[in-house]
């Protein structure tokens, strides 16, 4: 990876996912509308559909979400982030994946009595490049292992 600043990205909500469609996808739900439609015109519209990488890092009863994509024209490497607890559906999603996924972005908003809903967003990046790995393996990219250590970070913070 050529020289180019790091931005790294946690202050999104989680990750949802629909798999009864031609495709499965992942979204990333951010809890803010601003917020969402900077993080597409601001930073992902700017990555290539065929070098954006995510990555699911098992361990235990959680995983880490890391979603990583070098911009040429923005000269950064933008890294989304973020320790989640392993559901029924990302089981799913793991077990239906068959090389190739959407990646789109989805609205947060909360609704009376606890309950929410999701509005979602027709911005997308088809994603090709998806992999589950072990925590030693993830060791073995740069970015990968940067990643872990700023989760492990926060989470030791809180």
């Amino acid at each position: 990876m050529p020289d180019t600043k790091i931005v790294w990205f946690d202050d999104f909500v989680g990750l949802g996912y629909h798999l009864y469609d031609v495709r499965p996808t992942v979204y990333l739900i951010l809890d803010g509308r601003r917020k969402l439609v900077n993080t597409w015109n601001k930073i992902i519209k700017y990555f290539p559909d065929d070098e954006v990488k995510i990555r699911f890092i098992e361990k235990d009863s959680t995983y880490e979400f890391v979603l990583y994509c070098q911009s040429r024209i923005l000269l950064t490497t933008s890294v989304f982030l973020k320790s989640l607890t392993i559901s029924e559906n990302y089981k799913k999603f793991k077990n239906d994946y068959e090389g190739v996924a959407l990646f789109k972005l989805a609205l947060y908003v909360p609704k009376k009595k606890g309950s929410h809903q999701l509005e979602i967003f027709k911005y997308e990046k088809r994603i090709t490049d998806i992999k589950f790995l072990t925590e030693s393996e993830a060791e073995q990219d740069f970015i990968l292992s940067r990643s872990l250590q700023n989760l492990r970070a926060v989470s030791d913070n809180k």
